[in-house]
């Protein structure tokens, strides 16, 4: 390539270059012309839009940037193009929300449980795990 001649004739520290392909996902454009034309247009109120597939799109959609930096290790960087499900980002999504998310349950349809030989008025405690196994 033209760079690499360029480099070679210069006599300069020969940098490595790395080319990669581009990253397309199911159900998210990811063309940065048809994205500019949503913005240009204000079909989006810009690039942070949680609709928008950009990096603070998806950030502001709620993804946690662990989960961000897990789907690209995942992935991996590939010289090809390829076309990765959205899935794979929503299951990075969903392991790392059941690392860090607390549990909280509740009682919507109460039923009335009588317990015979439990003491009247005795109050117990249990502590629960947050991210039972």
């Amino acid at each position: 390539p033209l760079y690499d001649w360029l480099q070679e004739k210069l006599d300069i520290f020969r940098v490595r270059q790395i080319e990669f392909a581009r990253l397309n996902m199911t159900y998210m454009m990811t063309s940065k012309r048809k994205l500019l034309a949503l913005v240009q247009e204000g079909r989006v109120s810009g690039w942070d839009d949680p609709r928008m597939s950009t990096l603070s799109g998806v950030r502001r959609r709620g993804y946690p940037p662990a989960a961000i930096r897990n789907f690209c290790e995942k992935i991996g960087v590939a010289k090809r193009d390829n076309l990765i499900h959205i899935e794979q980002l929503e299951n990075c999504v969903r392991e790392e929300m059941h690392v860090t998310c607390e549990r909280r349950n509740a009682v919507l349809v109460p039923l009335k449980l009588v317990i015979t030989n439990f003491p009247e008025g005795l109050v117990e405690e249990v502590d629960a795990p947050n991210h039972p196994e």
